[in-house]
């Protein structure tokens, strides 16, 4: 395990996070800039098919609800593994030198020991990165360095969405409120590295014959064509969405195209998604030349995490829902404003719509008496007396 408690260590997260899985280095040898990535390790801490292990897979994700969140592994694993500022933690780390283009020049994965000296809010890291303090040249170079595998990424094909996202929020007194995050640089710092991380780890698992769950996704369109026509459209990248191609899970590695990579893994979220833990399971088992799982073994927990988390995506919708009905039963806003994305299913009148006042896309009941079209923007009225299991609506 080799000791890099003398690197100055960041982990950069939301507000008051419940599982902090990963955290970054820079090391500087002569003219050679290394990036460090480092991910917690829970799977040195219980075994394949052990109580926990099963448990964590019947839950396949951890759940991020209005109300609550329901973590996939035990607290007493999270708190050992999480990553904290000073704390002394074991992780499985990734070594990257980049070459001046962004493209990978070497890399190393191997087990170390970290002690994070920072840990920094998405708003902490952004004024960093705008002020550019001497004392933080280190996250100013790692933030410049992970630019350069940005730009690499794109001139292969990749795509960015650049969508802000929104949280519903509830609170004590049962009222509902609307929380809009922007993806800012900090944002985009965090997920290179972390793309970064999972494109290193496949080439890695594929070079050696290990089998995991590759995630390959192809594009069956012209993104460029689609953003043009849709320039000034704020649901330009929704509109994109619907032509893209869904990315798959199989044993198999190849091109992630909207990415830009030729192969890629999740691997950097192993507290809170199942896979990701099978994934450093297997390096786990590899680097400690022990018998890794073999591929029936993998493709079966492919397979059984697919079911699961359509499972999970039903509940997360459902959970969503509930706390939008008391929203809109409450709210006093008689009209909405909407953009008009696609009919699902016509004869049920049930449409994808984009609610721009609240950053929301959203499928609901839709009952309009005049034609409709893509991209356009309607004013609705929410339909309190329905027994629909979608919000329902009419014009």
């Amino acid at each position: 395990m080799k000791d890099l408690t003398n690197l100055k260590t960041f982990i950069i997260d939301s507000k008051n996070p419940i599982e902090i899985d990963d955290a970054i280095s820079l090391e500087i040898n002569n003219d050679v800039r290394n990036i460090w990535i480092h991910v917690s390790y829970p799977s040195k801490l219980f075994e394949f098919n052990s109580e926990i292990d099963i448990n964590a897979k019947k839950r396949s994700s951890s759940l991020y609800l209005v109300d609550k969140c329901i973590s996939m592994l035990p607290k007493n694993i999270i708190e050992q593994s999480n990553l904290k500022k000073n704390k002394l933690s074991e992780t499985l780390s990734a070594c990257i030198e980049l070459n001046e283009n962004g493209s990978i020049k070497k890399y190393k994965i191997l087990e170390t020991l970290i002690k994070p000296n920072y840990e920094f809010t998405y708003e902490d890291t952004n004024e960093i990165l705008e002020l550019e303090p001497k004392e933080e040249y280190e996250l100013i170079i790692l933030n410049k360095l992970l630019k350069k595998s940005f730009n690499y990424r794109k001139k292969n094909g990749a795509i960015t969405f650049n969508n802000r996202y929104t949280k519903i929020l509830h609170h004590n007194n049962n009222t509902i409120s609307f929380e809009t995050t922007e993806i800012t640089p900090a944002h985009n710092l965090v997920s290179e590295a972390m793309i970064l991380m999972g494109n290193i780890t496949s080439e890695y698992l594929w070079k050696n014959n290990i089998p995991s769950p590759f995630r390959t996704q192809k594009i069956n369109c012209d993104p460029k064509s689609i953003l043009e026509r849709n320039f000034n459209s704020p649901i330009k990248y929704i509109i994109l969405k619907q032509f893209i191609g869904k990315s798959f899970i199989s044993l198999k590695a190849g091109k992630h195209e909207t990415l830009g990579l030729d192969s890629y893994v999740q691997t950097t979220s192993p507290l809170r998604r199942y896979l990701d833990l099978l994934v450093q399971r297997q390096l786990y088992l590899y680097i400690n030349n022990k018998e890794i799982l073999n591929e029936e073994i993998v493709n079966k927990e492919i397979e059984l995490s697919n079911i699961k988390q359509k499972e999970n995506n039903n509940i997360i919708k459902e959970n969503k829902l509930f706390y939008l009905k008391i929203y809109f039963n409450n709210t006093n806003n008689i009209l909405h404003k909407i953009i008009f994305i696609r009919w699902i299913n016509h004869k049920k009148n049930i449409a994808l719509v984009f609610f721009s006042s609240y950053n929301l896309e959203l499928l609901i009941k839709l009952y309009i008496s005049i034609d409709t079209f893509p991209n356009k923007i309607y004013k609705i009225k929410y339909n309190h007396n329905h027994n629909s299991n979608l919000l329902e609506f009419i014009n």
